[in-house]
């Protein structure tokens, strides 16, 4: 056990390393518009407006500076997002600097459009005049994550295993359910695999996975299982995920059902539509908290009487006054932080949010972790000290967690609790491999998003055939939506336009790297797309229903400048940034075509997982199958066929053009 735990802080600080290495190398070593290529910043930006947020906080509007007329306004591909943290600089194009772009300023991303970025700044920041005209914006690396994530694994080496801890490291075995006779479902509209899924999740001791394949409702599940615990049980319950926006989803849905809820976290990572769920808005309105607020006052009432006092023994007399009053202004909002935390039926919060201050001493009866495939282990572990019982929602077969450190995507997966892993091995990945599923595992089959065409190869090659369509999604077209026309492109379900038929490879590479590799772009690709959009909005498509996805960045930046003018609310992005999205058309590009049939991160299944499954009513896939079926490849490949059995699929199943007749 304790070998393994090593492995985990070796492999979480191994990606600190490399995180905060690459970081400062690429902050250091290039210039602010080499930055923004690379999508770590934001160059000619101005402030456009200022104001006071939650937790007295200043928040700043960032703009693109010296708009052309005509031009949008709209930002350059980049990678900085709600979360994130920030540094502002002045922009100086012409002027080399020796410091660090970014570490004067910094501040968390509120908010993040194409055209406006609003940033909580640090207490007591004051942005310079010349940073407000004109300022670059750069993504920095967290360390506060990584020092929780070791703070955990650190602490449950010495922590006594209880039967969640020897059940989840392998020491024993998961016990026999509890036998729950009956349960009065709350939520009469689930189907019977998701009220399995509860069944089985309120039955366990210790551990349950809930298995969401694309589609199949795992947050109405999970919103049963909350409402079941948290209601009816009584049970004190923790609520989390890897990201601000699947946790505040869960908000959403909860507090529709109007459970005493407190979302804990900071307010800029809080969506504006759950702030009123908040630790800080409810400490700040309850009885208790107003309390609270009168010492504020009273406080800089004092430090007003401060400022204007001459006398030396007068002031000394305010400061001691001052110090008292902060004192007793702690240990009173310390006293409303608890009140709150300890009268909430439902805490929710990231994992990380699950290390900080306010939640050192909250223990639970269950900890339930959404979204739980794409966390690390050691993430999850700072939320798993605090239960007695674990429920893991996910799907393993989608994208896992974002990490810096490199993978192998060939590497055969080690089992149980092996220090051969890599930060891709997720805890809901290892859990799987140590305990048969139907001990530890239900799966959701009903899925209520795409045609049943679209769904087939994903359920078949993935899912073991076992995915169902709901009937009310079954056999639904674009040509079935409101004021759209019947055409050879509404009346299908999966276009397939290949681009084989041209005889040459089309893919460009790009200096910047992506994913540890070259990134890339195909212009006919993108020619295809912009007709095949041109089509879909002849037919009667709104510019919302329909999205563009592509794994390579580099092809995004030639979509958007293709896209973006003429149709602005058309979403362009990366297949990893669309996880966990829908749109009713969805066009993906896969870029590659060489004559040496490369196929680079292709050779993931779980993304292309993700790419097939994102449309309800209509997929085109634009690609050239023989680099992807592997025709052109001179070496076998290690993606287990799965590529090329989803072109062979393609040809078959969807509606097969060319890209001559296409253009």
């Amino acid at each position: 056990m304790e070998d393994f735990i090593n492995h985990q802080i070796n492999l979480v600080e191994t990606e600190r390393k490399v995180d905060f290495e690459e970081t400062s190398k690429m902050l250091s070593m290039f210039s602010p518009i080499q930055l923004q290529k690379r999508g770590i910043a934001l160059v000619n930006l101005k402030v456009s407006g200022m104001r006071t947020g939650l937790g007295g906080k200043s928040l700043i509007d960032l703009e693109l500076g010296n708009a052309t007329k005509g031009d949008s306004g709209t930002f350059p591909p980049h990678k900085i997002t709600s979360g994130d943290i920030v540094g502002l600089d002045e922009y100086k194009k012409d002027k080399q600097t020796k410091k660090v772009i970014g570490s004067e300023y910094s501040g968390v991303v509120l908010r993040a459009s194409d055209t406006k970025i609003t940033v909580a700044l640090g207490h007591d920041i004051e942005l310079p005049q010349e940073v407000q005209e004109r300022c670059v914006c750069v993504k920095l690396a967290n360390n506060i994550t990584y020092n929780r994530m070791l703070k955990a694994l650190e602490q449950l080496k010495f922590t006594a295993p209880d039967n969640l801890i020897q059940v989840l490291l392998n020491q024993r075995a998961p016990s026999t359910p509890q036998d729950i006779p009956s349960i009065d479902f709350l939520d009469d509209t689930l189907n019977d695999s998701q009220k399995n899924a509860v069944r089985f999740a309120l039955e366990a001791n210790e551990l349950a996975l809930v298995h969401g394949p694309p589609g199949t409702g795992k947050t109405y599940t999970l919103v049963e299982i909350i409402r079941q615990l948290a209601v009816v049980q009584k049970k004190k319950v923790l609520v989390c995920g890897p990201s601000n926006i699947s946790v505040d989803n869960l908000v959403e849905r909860l507090a529709k059902h109007k459970m005493n809820l407190v979302r804990v976290g900071h307010p800029a990572r809080i969506l504006p539509t759950v702030l009123e769920h908040s630790l800080d808005i409810i400490t700040r309105t309850c009885d208790s908290g107003k309390i609270v607020a009168d010492v504020r006052r009273e406080m800089d009432d004092t430090l007003n009487k401060i400022s204007k006092c001459k006398r030396r023994a007068e002031r000394r007399e305010l400061y001691g006054l001052l110090k008292d009053l902060r004192k007793d202004y702690r240990a009173r909002e310390r006293k409303v932080l608890d009140e709150v935390m300890m009268g909430a039926e439902v805490l929710i919060s990231t994992l990380n949010g699950c290390g900080s201050k306010s939640m050192l001493k909250h223990e639970f009866d269950v900890v339930i972790i959404d979204e739980a495939t794409q966390a690390l282990e050691a993430e999850c572990w700072i939320a798993l000290l605090k239960g007695k019982k674990a429920i893991l929602a996910g799907d393993h077969l989608q994208l896992p967690p974002t990490v810096k450190t490199p993978i192998s995507l060939n590497k055969k997966k080690p089992k149980g609790m092996s220090t051969d892993t890599d930060l891709s091995t997720t805890l809901f990945d290892r859990l799987l491999s140590m305990y048969k599923s139907k001990n530890i595992k239900r799966m959701l089959v009903v899925q209520y998003r795409m045609h049943q065409k679209i769904m087939e190869f994903s359920s078949k090659e993935l899912y073991g055939n076992q995915l169902v369509a709901d009937a009310s999604v079954a056999e639904h077209l674009l040509a079935d939506m409101p004021d759209v026309t019947a055409s050879e492109n509404t009346e299908v379900p999966v276009v397939m336009m290949d681009t084989s038929d041209t005889g040459v490879g089309h893919e460009i590479v790009d200096d910047a790297r992506d994913n540890g590799e070259q990134s890339r772009a195909n212009e006919l690709e993108v020619e295809l797309a912009v007709n095949h959009i041109q089509q879909l909005l002849d037919d009667g498509l709104l510019q919302e229903h329909i999205g563009v996805i592509t794994p390579y960045a580099f092809q995004v930046t030639h979509l958007i400048r293709a896209i973006r003018e003429q149709w602005p609310a058309i979403e362009v992005g990366t297949v990893d940034g669309f996880q966990g999205r829908e749109k009713e058309a969805i066009i993906l590009s896969l870029v590659r075509s060489n004559d040496e049939g490369e196929i680079g991160f292709l050779a993931e299944k779980r993304r292309l997982n993700v790419a097939m499954t994102r449309p309800k009513r209509h997929l085109c896939v634009i690609c050239d199958s023989e680099t992807l079926s592997g025709i052109k490849a001179k070496a076998s490949r290690m993606d287990g066929g799965f590529l090329r059995r989803w072109m062979d699929w393609l040809s078959e199943e969807s509606d097969l053009r060319f890209s001559e007749q296409c253009v």
